[in-house]
């Protein structure tokens, strides 16, 4: 995705141009086709492009319809001709090659701030009005795309990049201590507008920043509805509906040139490869080539198998990466390396080098990601949603008849099993406070309380899909696609979803969980005839194996001891405590040990000749 950056100063200060210079520089990854800083009044810009079509893109940013206007960001609309024709009501012409930026600045022209529920798609753009002095940025409702701001005295910094806004002298380098305690907690940051930096605040999705006369406001500008349930008479009309919505978000997400898709041997991401190949555009223009990962020669992964069996079914080039003699946390070895916010992902340099690979073929790859979400259900609620509401008839065809057609029950989630195997004497691995923070600093943030906060559910109002709508509506994706993001992966490749799509997602949320979405019957139905049989009745399977005990006990990695850990993660964490019980741990408490030695390494990446400020 093309990177963006700008300062705004409401008292029309010129933006110092050296450190516009530097951001600038600081986004060439992202954007290797263009780089466009600028400068007016009150306001300085760097934009650094990254043509990925199908829809026309703004070569040049800030870019304007009127001269008054401007919008700097990074847009990708869904439905650009219905929201065209919305536009053109009222007699205004839209020209048809019209760019997304241009037509979210025709929105604001017509709308204003309600403009930006109307938009569908994945954006993160900021719009500065010149005359008015006002800055308005908006981030989209999945936080697919990730939006970065950071105060000053005379005004405001903002960027898709979070390392970017390091550069100005005026934001300081101080360490957010509530970040620093969710990530030993849970491995990632629990609050939506907290960075690892105490000046850089994140822009929750879905919502809208409006910055003047030197004070910010925040409100969210759209959320997902709750809708009514879809109660077709005919069966096939869920499928014919959904295919449909499927086909158009691959579409809109496909480049005319070249593409690649990011394959597993899962259902998710062997439909989005099919439905793409199967696509007019693809046989005429678009070129697909399929990268997959698995743990071969580790453990026995099928994941490579599957995706392999699937290319050669669509007669797509693939390449799969095995990562079985791959050595965790590689790239902490390697000086260079930084993340923009402590990791613990033990395999990113395989990840790195995947996106390397992928950005020497193409400049989009699509994924699979998200299918689980809604596709996997749950029938407690809908139970429950229909005994309120009466519909007994319902009820018994729907449970009944799955009952009948699959010879089983559809999976309710009660948690019966899992009582059922206390009672027989298994032990469900529990997911435990830390043991080895520092004492005053966990007094200091009541970290007790705070790990009580985070291990409650998400609520939801949702009556039908009440955890999909959670994760949805919650901090997950955001979270989960700045792993994919540029900034993450250094390479210059735009990850894209169709499962993620606004109209599959509305479609899904009222769709009745049983059966459509028990087992993805609704996926697998609509994928009949497109994808191999072995494929489209796979069950979900967990990965096999857990790679990172099996690598330990190969010694293939260690934790590091204490005499290489540096000062300031000591503030944090008891090390002695930590590395008591390296050896031998189940993979979970691997995983847990690993959140204080990942902040370690990263501390020491951020370590400036005077130390952390």
């Amino acid at each position: 995705m093309s990177g963006f950056a700008g300062v705004v100063c409401p008292d029309g200060a010129s933006p110092d141009e050296r450190v516009l210079e530097r951001m600038a520089a600081a986004l060439a990854f992202r954007g290797p086709d263009a780089m466009q800083p600028r400068t007016m009044p009150g306001a300085g810009f760097c934009f650094a492009l990254l043509r990925t079509g199908p829809a026309p893109q703004s070569e040049t940013q800030p870019c304007s319809v009127d001269g008054k206007v401007w919008l700097c960001g990074d847009v990708r609309l869904d439905g650009r001709e219905e929201l065209r024709e919305l536009l053109q009501q009222g007699g205004r012409r839209i020209p048809a090659e019209a760019t997304s930026e241009e037509l979210a600045l025709y929105a604001w022209q017509k709308w204003g701030e309600a403009s930006f529920e109307r938009l569908a798609g994945d954006f993160a753009f900021a719009i500065w009005d010149s005359t008015a002095r006002r800055l308005f940025c908006a981030r989209d409702l999945l936080g697919v795309r990730p939006f970065f701001y950071a105060r000053f005295p005379a005004g405001i910094y903002f960027s898709n990049t979070l390392a970017v806004l390091r550069i100005p002298p005026e934001i300081s380098a101080n360490l957010d201590e509530h970040f620093i305690g969710d990530f030993l907690l849970q491995g990632w940051g629990g609050d939506a507008e907290r960075t690892a930096f105490r000046d850089i605040r994140r822009l929750r999705q879905g919502h809208l920043l409006e910055f003047s006369n030197g004070t910010e406001k925040q409100r969210r500008f759209a959320t997902l509805p709750i809708e009514e349930p879809l109660w077709f008479k005919r069966p096939e009309e869920y499928v014919e509906q959904f295919s449909a919505i499927f086909s158009q978000a691959v579409s809109d997400r496909l480049p005319r040139d070249r593409a690649i898709i990011f394959l597993s041997g899962g259902l998710d991401s062997t439909s989005v490869a099919a439905q793409a190949a199967s696509i007019p555009q693809v046989t005429g223009q678009t070129q697909l080539h399929a990268l997959t990962l698995d743990f071969q020669p580790l453990f026995e992964d099928e994941e490579g198998v599957y995706a392999s069996q699937l290319a050669e079914h669509l007669k797509i080039p693939i390449e799969v990466f095995h990562l079985g003699n791959s050595v965790p946390f590689a790239a902490w070895q390697d000086p260079n390396f930084q993340t923009a916010e402590p990791s613990c992902e033990p395999f990113q340099a395989s990840h790195l080098e995947l996106y390397r690979r992928a950005s020497l073929l193409a400049r989009v790859a699509l994924s699979g990601d998200g299918g689980d979400v809604i596709l996997t259900g749950q029938g407690r609620s809908y139970f429950g949603y229909l005994l309120r509401q009466l519909r007994l008839g319902t009820l018994m065809s729907s449970f009944a008849g799955y009952l009948l057609t699959h010879r089983r029950l559809p999976a309710l989630r009660m948690g019966i099993r899992a009582r059922v195997r206390g009672l027989l004497g298994h032990k469900e691995t529990e997911i435990a406070y830390p043991p080895w923070l520092d004492p005053r600093f966990e007094r200091k943030l009541d970290l007790r309380e705070r790990w009580k906060e985070l291990q409650r559910p998400s609520p939801s109002s949702h009556p039908l899909h009440p955890e999909a709508y959670a994760s949805l509506t919650g901090t997950h994706w955001a979270n989960v696609l700045e792993d994919d993001d540029s900034a993450s992966t250094g390479a210059p490749v735009e990850m894209r979803a169709p499962f993620l799509d606004l109209r599959m997602i509305r479609f899904l949320l009222r769709v009745p969980p049983v059966p459509w979405c028990m087992q993805k019957e609704l996926l697998r139905q609509a994928t009949r005839g497109i994808l191999p049989e072995e494929i489209r009745l796979r069950p979900k399977v967990p990965l096999r194996e857990d790679p990172l005990p099996l690598l330990l006990e190969k010694g293939c990695w260690t934790l590091p001891p204490p005499s290489q850990l540096v000062e300031a993660s000591k503030e944090y964490v008891n090390w002695p405590a930590v590395c008591a019980t390296s050896s031998g741990d189940a993979g979970y408490l691997i995983l847990e040990k690993l959140r204080p030695v990942s902040l370690h390494r990263w501390l020491k990446g951020v370590e400036k000749p005077t130390g952390i400020q």
